[in-house]
């Protein structure tokens, strides 16, 4: 049967049927906007390329900056007091020394050598009492020395100035703590014999080292010595002091400040001492050390006579340069005479 004989309203839903599908077919989608859309960037990365410095973290505290440097160098304190006429005469047998502190049977002065030695000291025998030899180097003078014999041990603050500088007042013991004192290195010092005795009791304002570059070093240790024990100065002895520092490196200053009381005179003197008659020496022959040369101690001598002879030639018992009479009995090395 062909279309022709079909019924009209078959042909007609099949003509529809067919429109349907070729639209179907036929139709394309439908166009999207025209939207650029972004695109995220990325950065380049280069071989030699260098991460830039991170932002530091800020922190609740913020970091002091360092202190400054102290460049205001070295201030000294000394008080200045004219000197009294009415003070004790010196006795040089008061201020006992030398003394052996810690028992060590190495006295004040031994230690000094050996503290003071630029290299290891040798001992007269093995019981290491007594310096032998080592190696020293003047401050005073610039020389250098190798025998204990040539060398005084100075103390900074003369003992004869200590009391007129106050130290008159004090009990024999602290007279005798002075004398010995080894805690400040520069207190007891090895110099050489002959500018120890040029110096003798003068303050810097009568005496000053030969060396003029110890001068700083000098002043120094003699203002701090008097301030440690308390000790007055005069005002000429100040400006001195004063003169002498200014040929320091590093700035130091000198505050004065007034010492009346410290020096004024004694309202109750120490009771005076009543000296023994020493002994008379036994004849020892011919002296076995000259008594006007360098320095000697108990330890130089063989025997108690030998140095009870040279004690009274030196000027025994009035005078004791070598300090021989420790105790101030008027009987040079009773450690000898016990022997």
């Amino acid at each position: 049967m062909s279309i022709f004989h079909l019924p009209l309203r078959h042909v007609l839903l099949a003509f529809v049927f067919a429109a349907a599908l070729i639209v179907g077919c036929g139709a394309s989608e439908p166009a999207l906007p025209d939207v650029t859309l972004p695109v995220p960037s990325v950065p380049a990365i280069l071989p030699d390329a260098t991460p830039a410095a991170p932002t530091p973290i800020p922190t609740s505290t913020p970091i002091p900056p360092a202190p400054p440097s102290d460049s205001s160098g070295i201030t000294l304190t000394i008080a200045v007091a004219p000197l009294s006429p009415d003070i004790p005469q010196y006795d040089r047998g008061d201020w006992s020394h030398w003394r052996d502190a810690d028992r060590d049977c190495q006295d004040a002065r031994q230690e000094t050598l050996i503290a003071e030695s630029h290299s290891a000291v040798s001992y007269r025998s093995t019981d290491r009492c007594r310096v032998e030899s080592g190696e020293w180097f003047g401050a005073y003078t610039g020389e250098s020395f190798t025998d204990p014999g040539d060398l005084d041990v100075d103390h900074m603050v003369p003992l004869a100035n200590a009391h007129d500088s106050g130290g008159w007042a004090w009990s024999r013991e602290r007279k005798a703590d002075y004398a010995n004192d080894l805690l400040y290195d520069n207190h007891l010092i090895a110099v050489k014999a002959s500018a120890n005795r040029q110096k003798g009791r003068k303050g810097p304002e009568e005496w000053r080292p030969s060396r003029r570059e110890y001068w700083c070093q000098y002043a120094i240790d003699w203002a701090t010595v008097k301030q440690n024990w308390g000790l007055t100065a005069t005002q000429r002895e100040a400006d001195a002091l004063g003169e002498m520092l200014a040929t320091c490196d590093e700035p130091t200053s000198l505050v004065i400040v007034s010492g009346a009381g410290a020096a004024a005179s004694p309202s109750a003197p120490p009771a005076s001492t009543a000296t023994p008659t020493p002994p008379s020496a036994p004849s020892s022959g011919e002296l076995p050390y000259d008594p006007d040369g360098p320095d000697r101690d108990c330890g130089d001598f063989d025997s108690w006579d030998d140095a009870q002879a040279f004690f009274l030639a030196a000027g025994g018992p009035d005078d004791d340069p070598h300090r021989l009479d420790g105790n101030g009995d008027g009987v040079a090395c009773n450690s000898l005479r016990r022997n």
